[in-house]
């Protein structure tokens, strides 16, 4: 497999979720909603973010990763997803399993909760921009550590 299916990070357990910091936000490209129907369609949506991301580039890339999803297990269809889920290290999120593909200049996370409604959510981010949301957010913790607000 050209790019690989790992257990997601527990730090990025809020990135799975449209509703994540506005910061860390920015820097997701879109997120696409999929569902296999009676069990082995393949019906996606896709929720644009950041369209002055969503190039050509990203937009073969995530065809790939997807492609390979689908063909490896994972999104070939309900029980193949079901199943794979049940064997494979995976974030929990509730009643659904957390996974994540990193290529070189973006990060995918699936969301995959089969037969929850939708079946999986693949939020697509931009590894630059993330890691640059994310260090701005840790710089912001820090100062409200070093200078708390005191209650008069």
């Amino acid at each position: 497999m050209k790019y690989e299916l790992k257990c997601a990070d527990s730090s990025q357990k809020s990135l799975f979720y449209s509703d994540c910091e506005p910061a860390l936000r920015n820097a997701c490209i879109g997120h696409v909603r999929m569902d296999f129907g009676s069990g082995s369609e393949f019906w996606t949506t896709w929720w644009g973010n950041r369209e002055d991301m969503n190039d050509s580039a990203f937009k073969t890339e995530l065809n790939e990763v997807v492609n390979r999803l689908r063909k490896d297990g994972l999104l070939r269809n309900r029980s193949e997803m079901q199943i794979a889920c049940g064997n494979n290290s995976s974030l929990a999120l509730g009643e659904a399993h957390g996974f994540s593909v990193e290529t070189d200049k973006n990060i995918f996370l699936l969301r995959c909760q089969p037969g929850q409604g939708y079946d999986c959510y693949l939020y697509c981010y931009n590894k630059q921009e993330l890691v640059l949301a994310q260090s701005q957010l840790q710089e912001q913790e820090q100062d409200e550590i070093q200078s708390p607000v005191m209650s008069l």
